[in-house]
């Protein structure tokens, strides 16, 4: 197999079209492609992208279990038994409940 000269240069030249462009237009791009909303590296609080503070209550929990030493309660003992137990209902999920049954 040979790669001919015109191959070549144009193989070349779209890669280094591809290195010199600034990863803020791919980025725009990719938002305008998804149609969502992708917040920027610069952009804190993470508050609309499901981390801190994304609900109600979130930082005066974090208060009381770090500064006042507030403790959740222990969990329930659990008499029943289980063969599976799955968790989560994504696509590994609902796969691994599926093979199972």
């Amino acid at each position: 197999m040979t790669i001919t000269r015109r191959d070549f240069l144009n193989g070349m030249a779209l890669g280094i079209a591809a290195g010199l462009t600034p990863l803020q237009h791919i980025a725009a791009a990719t938002r305008a492609a998804l149609g969502t909303y992708i917040p920027g590296d610069d952009y804190y609080p993470h508050g609309l992208t499901g981390l801190r503070g994304s609900h109600d209550g979130s930082f005066e929990v974090a208060h009381l279990l770090g500064g006042e030493g507030a403790r959740f309660k222990l969990p329930e003992t659990v008499e029943e038994e289980y063969d599976l137990v799955v968790v989560g209902a994504g696509i590994s999920g609902l796969a691994a409940a599926l093979y199972y049954r």
